[in-house]
């Protein structure tokens, strides 16, 4: 009788089942032993969040991401924030916030709003004295609804993604 065959004429695929049962064991193990965390070089245990700039004229943004990216950086926990002797530092700049109508009613009244921010940042390793990140655009947007929320609280969901974002890159994306 042939693997695949089993008595009365049905057909099994039994070659299919036990690859098919093979990959999922594969499957679970990588999952397993697998994050989605970067692994940044060991001798990088602290970083220094120097206050992001500004080129846009809305007031405070670049304070509030600043405090959001260190919140970010603590709630992580591979490295500790330092003031000196920092083994790396994170810089950013504001380029650019945007507020553009997403969507429109039928009587073409703005019913959603587009908020956008782009951050250039910079990652370095001041041990080995080199850019892990030199200089790279992060631009993060949601969609609002300002019957739903105001503007500040958009923007504040906004920052708060940004935040994530600028860390993530940061410690996971290189």
């Amino acid at each position: 009788m042939e693997p695949s065959e089993v008595k009365g004429g049905s057909v099994i695929p039994v070659y299919r089942s036990i690859r098919a049962g093979l990959l999922i064991v594969f499957a679970v193990g990588l999952s397993c032993s697998y994050g989605f965390r970067g692994s940044l070089p060991e001798h990088i245990q602290s970083v220094k969040i120097i206050h992001f700039r500004s080129r846009v004229t809305q007031y405070g943004l670049e304070q509030d991401l600043t405090s959001r990216v260190i919140e970010m950086i603590i709630r992580d926990g591979r490295l500790s924030i330092a003031v000196e002797n920092q083994d790396s530092e994170i810089e950013g700049t504001v380029a650019q916030y945007t507020k553009t109508p997403y969507s429109y009613t039928s009587a073409e009244v703005v019913e959603e709003y587009k908020l956008e921010i782009r951050v250039d940042i910079s990652f370095a390793d001041l041990l080995q004295e080199r850019d892990i990140i030199a200089s790279e655009s992060v631009t993060t947007w949601l969609v609002y609804d300002p019957d739903a929320e105001s503007e500040i609280e958009a923007r504040n969901r906004l920052l708060e993604e940004s935040a994530e974002d600028i860390v993530r890159r940061c410690l996971s994306g290189w």
